[in-house]
């Protein structure tokens, strides 16, 4: 037990001594020397020695433990030694100095709880940078493996190594750069498509700004784990609305224990999978199928994929043919316009025009437009005949084609215009002619009615007497409206107290008995002078018509009577309507009389 005890104790009191010796001590100063001094550039091959001083205080009488720390960069990039001792200077020996060792060197000093650091010197060594050698594992690879470029160099770090590719054996181009504080760089690479095959590196140390030759080229192998990728569109890429479209995307397999996957889309959008070594897409197109169709081959992180635009067009629709002036008939030297318009079909579109039954089209043209016009400046006779047009578009070289109906043109005189202007002319004085007949008799028949208003006004109750002689007013139209028609049942009419006037026009009796007629009144049952003031009325189907004899004046017997039937009556007012009907006399317009024999 004290075996192990006394040790221990010693230990603890020894470095307890030592500790407190050491904080008592003060460093002023630290410098950094090399020999040979840089005059130019310290030659390659060169020894140099770097010597670290320190100016230190200690207590009386002790020798503190003093670690020095030799540095090779700005912010120490590389530690070069470590020493501990008492002396207060230690150095560093560079041995056969390559342009490598050019930089900034620095060294540290560590003494008791005290630590301080020298300012830096630069040392420059000439000469050329060892060649670095490069190497790649594996160098056979499949395509998605990854790989792993290693550039290694003797030259003393820190060491900024750069990787190239040699496109097809050319000129270098840089890969990738990166800095270490080793001797050796590393670059992990995935292997695609676009991998180059040839490789090299150098290195360069940046203090000195000197860069090293490249090393040799190495060549990676690659393998295909399948063929690129075949793309097949039937009939072609460009198609017409309605057709069969097919795709098909296929490789070969080269390695047997790759299985891509195969995929055909449509832009960005995949339509068809499948893990076999080939894939079909059939549909009917339509316009919306138009786009870029691709066929991809994909396996682990390996994807080929090739792209194809498809375009299918509309075929173009029945063209309709129009002409201007409109009807087809056109003046002899004036001019015509045919036109030619489609609803749909894709651009561009040809438009041909032609005259009755020739092959040899009068005017074509090609347009991004679904309208074209033909313009005939002057016409003249030969023009006459009928005209059509024809519309066409292609998709690979297959045209489709429609054809318009006819439009017949008829090309006339200059005195053709005449006749149509005066034909123009005449009906419109026609329709003139009949606007003024209807007019007068519009007017005509107003005045009549107004005239038989005034009678029945003059028509009142307290007017039961003897009316005016009417017959003078009426001759002139012989026509009177009716309001009633009755039936009388006694033959013979009561001229003095009724004023009716019944006047034969014709002496003859042959002819049809036609009378101007102001009041008729007759009474049920018979008729006296005495009772021919009565109000009666009746509906007539049969009128008797009495002719005078002698004078207006006589009411004897011995009067003529002629019995008629009226044939047309030509009613104003219609009877028993809920109207309240005037008092006095009623008046007749028109009485066409046949004879009865």
């Amino acid at each position: 037990m004290l075996k192990v005890i006394f040790p221990i104790l010693s230990f603890l009191l020894l470095e307890t001594s030592k500790t407190e010796s050491e904080n008592g001590v003060i460093i002023n100063s630290v410098k950094l020397k090399y020999n040979p001094a840089d005059a130019g550039g310290i030659k390659q091959g060169s020894n140099i020695t770097l010597t670290c001083s320190v100016d230190i205080l200690t207590p009386s009488g002790q020798s503190p433990q003093i670690s020095y720390l030799f540095y090779k960069g700005q912010a120490q990039d590389a530690l070069l030694k470590t020493v501990t001792i008492q002396a207060q200077e230690s150095q560093y020996l560079i041995q056969s100095a390559r342009p490598s060792h050019s930089g900034y060197y620095s060294c540290e000093v560590e003494a008791g709880s005290q630590r301080k650091e020298s300012v830096f010197s630069f040392i420059t060594v000439t000469g050329n940078l060892q060649t670095p050698v490069l190497t790649i594992r594996p160098t056979e690879v499949i395509l998605g493996d990854l790989t792993e470029l290693c550039c290694t160099s003797e030259e003393i770090p820190p060491l900024t190594f750069i990787f190239y590719t040699h496109k097809n054996g050319l000129n270098p181009v840089r890969l990738h750069e990166t800095s270490s504080k080793n001797k050796t760089a590393t670059h992990q690479l995935r292997v695609t498509t676009d991998t180059e095959q040839n490789y090299s590196c150098t290195i360069e140390v940046p203090a000195a700004r000197s860069v090293s030759k490249h090393s040799e080229v190495v060549q990676l192998s690659v393998q295909n784990p399948f063929s690129d990728p075949m793309f097949e569109i039937e009939p072609s890429n460009e198609i017409f609305e309605g057709d069969k479209l097919t795709i098909k995307c296929r490789v070969m397999q080269l390695l047997p224990h790759v299985k891509p996957q195969l995929i055909i889309m449509k832009d960005t959008t995949p339509i068809s999978t499948g893990n076999t070594s080939s894939v079909v897409f059939s549909k009917t197109a339509n316009a919306t199928d138009t786009g870029k169709y691709g066929c991809m081959a994909r396996w682990n992180s390996v994807s080929q994929a090739i792209r194809r635009q498809v375009t299918v067009a509309v075929p173009v629709s029945i063209p309709t043919l129009m002409s201007t002036p409109i009807g087809g008939n056109v003046v002899e030297d004036g001019s015509l316009d045919l036109s030619c318009a489609v609803l749909g079909g894709s651009y561009p579109i040809t438009y041909k025009f032609y005259q009755d039954t020739s092959e040899i089209p009068l005017h074509q043209i090609t347009l991004n437009a679904t309208t074209a016009v033909h313009h005939i400046v002057s016409i003249k006779n030969g023009h006459s005949g009928k005209y059509s047009c024809e519309v066409s578009n292609s998709a690979d070289q297959i045209t489709r084609t429609k054809k318009s109906q006819y439009v017949t043109i008829i090309v006339r005189g200059g005195g053709f215009l005449w006749w149509i202007y005066i034909i123009i002319v005449l009906i419109s004085l026609m329709i003139i002619g009949l606007a003024i007949l209807i007019a007068q008799h519009c007017k005509q028949w107003c005045k009549n009615n107004e005239g038989i208003n005034q009678e029945d006004e003059s028509s009142k109750p307290s007017q039961r007497g003897p009316l005016q002689h009417n017959q003078g007013s009426l001759k002139k139209s012989m026509e009177v409206i009716y309001s009633k028609i009755g039936n009388i049942t006694h033959p013979k009419l009561n001229q003095p107290d009724s004023d009716m006037l019944i006047e034969q026009q014709e002496a003859d009796s042959d002819r049809n008995h036609e009378g101007d007629y102001t009041n008729i009144m007759p009474c049920q049952g018979n008729v006296t002078e005495d009772d021919s003031e009565s109000d009666c009325e009746a509906d007539y189907t049969n009128v008797t018509s009495k002719r005078k004899a002698a004078s207006a004046d006589s009411d004897t017997s011995s009067d003529e009577t002629n019995h008629v039937l009226y044939t047309q009556l030509d009613l104003a007012a219609l009877q028993n309507n809920g109207t309240p009907q005037p008092q006095g006399p009623t008046i007749y317009a028109s009485i066409a009389l046949d004879k009865l024999r």
